[in-house]
C-alpha cells in the first residue's frame, strides 16, 4: 500500500511541476504580448502621421491616403486577431494541464469509494494467513474487509467466490449459499458454481435434492457432463435413495477423473464398490468377486493406475468389461474388487452373455490400459463368468520389459 500511495504522490508533484511551469509561461506570455500590443499602437501612430505628411506635401492624393489608411486598418485588425488566438490556445492549455492535475486526484477518490484500497488490505491478510495460518480474528478481519468491498462492488465474483469457498471449506453450507446465489446470477452458465450452488442447498436442505436443486444439477451437467460436484451430489442422493445403479452411474463417471493420489479415490471407490454389492445383493446386477495381489519379490506398488480386464476367447482385441482403480500411497494388498454388468464396456451385453472370459490384472504407471515396458503386469486366467464362486484370484507377477 505504500507503494501505491508513493506513485500517487509522484503523479500529483507531476503534475504541480507542469501547472507551475504553466503559470510562468503564461506571465511570461502575457508580458510579450504587452510589449507587443504597445509597439503595435506606436507604429499605427507613426504610420498615420507619415501619410498625413505624404498627403500634405503632394506626394499622394486623397483618394491614396484613403486606401492607404484603410490597409493600415486591416493590418492593425489582423494583428489583434493573432494575439487573440494566441491568448485562447493559452487558455486551452491551461484546461489540460487542469485536467491532468484532476485525473490522479479523481482516481484516488475512485480507488477509495469503489473499494480498491481494501483490495490491497486483502491482499496482505492474505499473506499473512497463509504464513501462519487463520484463526477466529483473522477470519473476521477477512470477512469484515470482503463485506466492505461487497458493498461498494456487489458484482465482483471474485470476491463473491473468496466468501462462497472459504464458508465451504468450513463446512458451513448455509453461509455458503446466499454467495453462490448471487453468482448464479452473475454466471448462469458456469457449470461449477451451478453445481456448487446446487450442493449447498443439498446440504442445507436435509440432503434432498428438490426439483430447483434437479434443475441446477441437470444445467451443470448439460453444460459439462463430466462436473465433479453434481456427479458426486446425484451419486449420494442415489446411494441414500437405495438407487445403486444411479450412484454407480455418477461415481464411476466421477472415478474417471481423480488423479492419482487423490484423497477422494478412497472415498469413491468405497462408495462404488458397496453400490455395486448392494445392486447385486438387490438382483439388479450380476457379477462375481475379484482379488489382486501382489507377487512379494515385486516390492511396493508404484505409483499408477490399476487395470483388471476381461477379454472374450474370439479373437476380439476389444475388452469385454474393465475395472480402472487409481491407487493411494498407502494403498493395502490384496485388493478385493467387484466385477459387474456395470463394467461390461461392449453396448448391450452382459457377463452372462460370454460363455468364457480371459481376465488379466496390470498397473499402468501412465493410466493408460494399454501395457508398456514398465508396467507391473500379471499372467492371464481364463474363467467360466457364471461359474465363479470364490473370489477370482489375479496376480500380479512381473514388470513389463525386464
Amino acid at each position: 500500500m505504500i507503494n501505491l500511495y508513493i506513485g500517487i504522490g509522484i503523479l500529483l508533484l507531476l503534475a504541480a511541476i507542469l501547472v507551475l511551469l504553466s503559470l510562468r509561461s503564461r506571465q511570461k506570455n502575457q508580458t510579450d504580448q504587452q510589449l507587443h500590443r504597445r509597439a503595435q499602437r506606436d507604429f499605427y501612430r507613426q504610420r498615420q502621421r507619415e501619410l498625413s505628411v505624404d498627403l500634405d506635401s503632394g506626394l499622394i492624393d486623397q483618394s491614396q491616403f484613403a486606401e492607404l489608411e484603410r490597409e493600415l486598418d486591416r493590418q492593425l485588425v489582423t494583428e489583434s486577431a493573432s494575439d487573440s488566438d494566441a491568448a485562447t490556445t493559452g487558455s486551452k492549455r491551461g484546461y489540460i494541464l487542469a485536467v491532468l492535475v484532476l485525473i490522479p486526484l479523481i482516481a484516488l477518490v475512485l480507488y477509495d469509494r469503489l473499494g480498491y484500497r481494501q483490495d490491497l488490505a486483502l491482499r496482505e491478510l492474505q499473506t499473512e494467513i497463509v504464513r501462519d495460518g487463520i484463526d477466529d480474528t483473522r477470519w473476521q478481519r477477512y470477512q469484515g474487509i470482503v463485506e466492505d468491498i461487497l458493498a461498494r462492488r456487489p458484482n465482483s465474483g471474485e470476491h463473491l467466490v473468496m466468501m462462497a469457498t472459504l464458508y465451504r471449506q468450513q463446512g458451513d453450507f448455509a453461509g455458503a449459499l446466499p454467495y453462490y446465489q448471487r453468482l448464479e446470477v452473475l454466471y448462469p452458465q458456469d457449470p461449477d458454481v451451478l453445481a456448487q450452488l446446487a450442493q449447498a442447498r443439498y446440504l442445507v436442505g436435509g440432503r434432498i435434492v428438490d426439483e430447483q436443486t434437479r434443475s441446477l444439477l441437470d444445467r451443470a451437467l448439460a453444460i459439462n457432463p463430466l462436473q465433479g460436484t453434481a456427479l458426486g451430489v446425484l451419486g449420494i442422493d442415489g446411494f441414500a435413495s437405495g438407487r445403486y445403479l444411479d450412484a454407480l452411474s455418477h461415481w464411476s463417471k466421477l472415478l474417471t477423473q481423480l488423479p492419482a493420489g487423490s484423497p477422494e479415490l478412497g472415498v469413491i471407490g468405497s462408495g462404488i464398490a458397496e453400490s455395486k454389492r448392494r445392486a447385486v445383493a438387490a438382483g439388479d446386477l450380476q457379477g462375481f468377486d475379484v482379488s489382486v495381489a501382489l507377487a512379494p519379490e515385486l516390492g511396493a506398488a508404484p505409483a499408477g493406475v490399476l487395470f483388471v480386464v476381461a477379454k472374450s476367447t474370439d479373437g476380439n482385441p476389444m475388452p469385454v468389461a474393465a475395472l480402472r482403480i487409481p491407487l493411494l500411497t498407502t494403498q493395502e494388498w490384496p485388493i478385493r474388487l467387484l466385477l459387474t454388468d456395470a463394467d461390461v464396456i461392449r453396448q448391450g451385453m452382459s457377463l452372462d452373455d460370454f460363455s468364457e472370459l480371459i481376465m488379466s490384472a496390470h498397473i499402468s504407471r501412465a493410466g493408460t490400459a494399454i501395457r508398456r515396458d514398465g508396467d507391473w503386469v500379471g499372467k492371464p486366467v481364463q474363467i467360466e463368468p457364471g461359474k465363479v464362486d470364490d473370489p477370482l484370484n489375479l496376480s500380479i507377477t512381473e514388470v513389463q520389459g525386464n
